[in-house]
Parts: structure tokens; C-alpha cells; sequence
């Protein structure tokens, strides 16, 4: 084999070595068809990692098969597909395991804590009445089973009802099982669109819950180059203004039509964050300034 020739194969197998070579990333996958909570994730992800494209290399993105939450957190823990990120609200629990960590960027820029509910149609009229938060106390409140807001509501002081089948929620409320189901701003009108076919099923327009709630995305501590590139790109997108231009794409449409400026407004204590330094919030957006 001549020189020349040797060179050249040579170099396709680098080219081809590198190819084999390109990042994977793992994402969550919706549980169910047709539910659309993790479109957002995946496009910050795919955001970041565009950012970081010429400095860290090209990527793939793979999806998970679909499973419960607590399946998913397993598999973070065990590092099952390298290179997975799943957002979560801020727990302290997860950090202390000593197998994750996250990266300290709020995805959803703070949208996620100002809460707005469907309500039980028999206490609508009721729950409208109310001017302060102890008047909200008495009514019950659904939420799904491994969600951040059922300590944060009771240490508030509600009584929450834990649901583990997500779809359920939205029919449990309308049919009077329980009086509020509290979601993001971002979040309702996308739901009420999808479940309006559930008889009964309304919302209040009264109130708003309002907690910080910081997001991050969590991975395993083995994947820290991982780590490092998406914080980089996250902070590179927000920066050149095409992060908020994505959060406005998929949440602004909601946060409007839940008239937020028009609502009497209840803070609530986030006891999950007690010991989190503050930084994160620097990169907080405030929706009642929103146009």
C-alpha cells in the first residue's frame, strides 16, 4: 500500500471514528400520546446544544421509552442512557444521594410557580369570593402523585389529594372529587384545550398561587462535560435573547390567557428551596410586566 494511500485510509477511519463518536443525548419521552408537557424540555435542550454546536461538537437527541417518573429518575440515578438530562424542581434529596446534579439555570425562567387551577364547578362561585389565602385553606386540592407542590401546598396549609394517573386529574376536578387543580400559568390553557372534552371541566379566573419554584435540568455526576456544555449554551441563549424567543414561542400565548394582572394574587412559601442560594433568579422573568 502506497504512502498516499495509507494516509487516506487512515484518515477515513478518523472520519468514521469520529462520526461513531457523536453525542448522544437522552431526553424523557411523553407517557401518553398526545401530551405535549415535554416539547419545551427538549427544545431548550436542542437550543443549548445548538449554541454549543461549534465549540463542543455535533449531537444527537434520543428519547427514552416511555415510563413513569419514578422509572425515569431511576434510570438517571443508574446513569442507564448516558448523557440524560430530566428537569425537576429543585430538591435537595437529589443532590444529597450523591449520583445527580444539576445544572443552575431555571429552564421555564420562573413561569412554573405562578399557579392558576380548574376548579370544581360546585365551588367556582365560592372560591371567587375569596380575598385572602385562609379563605382557600378549606377546599381541597389535586395534584399528581410525584409533584414538587404537594409539600409546598401543605406546608402552606391545604389539604392535597395525591393522583398518580395525570389524565385523571383534569376529570377527578370536574367531577367534584376535590376543589382546585393548580397548574402553570404556562400550562392551562394548553390543558383546557386538550381535556375540554371532559364534561364540566372549567377554570377559576379569580386567584393565582405565586411560589418560586425553580426548575433545573438534573443529570448524573459521571456526565459532567455534559453539564458543562448545556449550562454554557443555556446561558449563551438567554444572553442573545433566542432562549426568551423560544419561552415566548411555547408559554406567552398561555400566560396571556390567564389575564394574571387581573388576578388577586397569594404567595405562598417554598420550603424546598430554603437552603438554595439565589442566583437562579436573576434569570426570572415577571409575567405581570408580559405584553
Amino acid at each position: 500500500m502506497s504512502y498516499r494511500i495509507r494516509i487516506s485510509f487512515l484518515l477515513i477511519l478518523f472520519m468514521a471514528g469520529q462520526a461513531m463518536a457523536e453525542l448522544v443525548v437522552w431526553h424523557r419521552s411523553p407517557l401518553d400520546f398526545g401530551n405535549f408537557r415535554y416539547v419545551y424540555d427538549i427544545e431548550v435542550l436542542r437550543l443549548a446544544l445548538d449554541k454549543t454546536r461549534t465549540t463542543h461538537g455535533d449531537y444527537q437527541l434520543q428519547a427514552t421509552p416511555a415510563a413513569s417518573y419514578a422509572r425515569v429518575l431511576h434510570s438517571l440515578r443508574n446513569n442507564t442512557y448516558p448523557n440524560m438530562l430530566l428537569e425537576i424542581s429543585y430538591d435537595k434529596q437529589l443532590e444529597d444521594s450523591g449520583e445527580l446534579t444539576y445544572i443552575n439555570f431555571p429552564i421555564e425562567l420562573g413561569i412554573i410557580g405562578y399557579r392558576v387551577c380548574f376548579v370544581n364547578p360546585l365551588v367556582k362561585d365560592k372560591i371567587k369570593q375569596a380575598k385572602k389565602l385562609a379563605d382557600l385553606l378549606p377546599h381541597t386540592v389535586g395534584q399528581g402523585a410525584d409533584w414538587a407542590d404537594i409539600d409546598i401546598l401543605r406546608h402552606n396549609g391545604f389539604t392535597v389529594i395525591e393522583v398518580s394517573n395525570y389524565t385523571s386529574l383534569f376529570r377527578m376536578v370536574a367531577g367534584g372529587r376535590y376543589d382546585l387543580l393548580c397548574r402553570g400559568a404556562n400550562e392551562l390553557m394548553m390543558e383546557y384545550e386538550q381535556y375540554k372534552h371532559i364534561s364540566n371541566l372549567t377554570y377559576d379566573e379569580s386567584f393565582a398561587l405565586v411560589y418560586r419554584m425553580p426548575r433545573f435540568f438534573y443529570l448524573s455526576k459521571k456526565n459532567i462535560a455534559l453539564k458543562q456544555r448545556v449550562e454554557e449554551g443555556l446561558k449563551i441563549a438567554y444572553a442573545d435573547g433566542s432562549l426568551l424567543a423560544l419561552w415566548s414561542k411555547h408559554n406567552l400565548q398561555s400566560v396571556r390567557f390567564t389575564q394574571l394582572p387581573m388576578r388577586k394574587i397569594f404567595y405562598l412559601d417554598n420550603p424546598l428551596i430554603k437552603d438554595l442560594p439565589k442566583d437562579y433568579e436573576q434569570y426570572f422573568i415577571d409575567p405581570m410586566l408580559l405584553k
